[in-house]
């Protein structure tokens, strides 16, 4: 009787540490709700947006002193790109790629909700905006 009880047991512990492990996990995608600092001392604090291609949304409070939106986010590995014609085209936004060339898709850029008439390179960090990066299809 002890035996089957301690079966039952081990099974029930293991059962639920089983189920523990079953969570959704993002690799290479970080959440958080303190900000990262880029070089802080002082400075601006702004919310780093991702919407991937199914609606999965990631938000990120990021404190830096660097002035422009590009280099702090290039700097911390947030986005990638190449640079084109008219600034810096990103293909990778928090480890998701999106790429016309491939499948259709781009990285959309929004500054408090509204697409940014600048690219990211050319934005000028304001304290408290949010910055959206949002893949959208061509």
């Amino acid at each position: 009787m002890k035996i089957r009880r301690f079966i039952a047991a081990f099974i029930a512990i293991a059962m639920i540490f089983s189920l523990g492990a079953c969570g959704k996990t993002q690799k290479d995608v970080i959440t958080t709700t303190e900000p990262i600092s880029v070089e802080p001392e002082n400075g601006n604090t702004f919310t780093f947006e991702v919407v991937d291609g199914n609606g999965n949304k990631t938000q990120l409070p990021i404190m830096t002193d660097v002035e422009m939106l590009g280099d702090a986010l290039q700097k911390l590995g947030y986005i990638k790109g190449e640079q084109g014609p008219y600034g810096l085209y990103i293909k990778e936004v928090n480890g998701i790629t999106a790429d016309y060339d491939t499948d259709g898709t781009y990285w959309a850029f929004y500054i408090n909700g509204e697409m940014s008439m600048k690219g990211v390179d050319q934005t000028t960090i304001v304290d408290g905006d949010v910055y959206s990066f949002r893949v959208e299809r061509g």
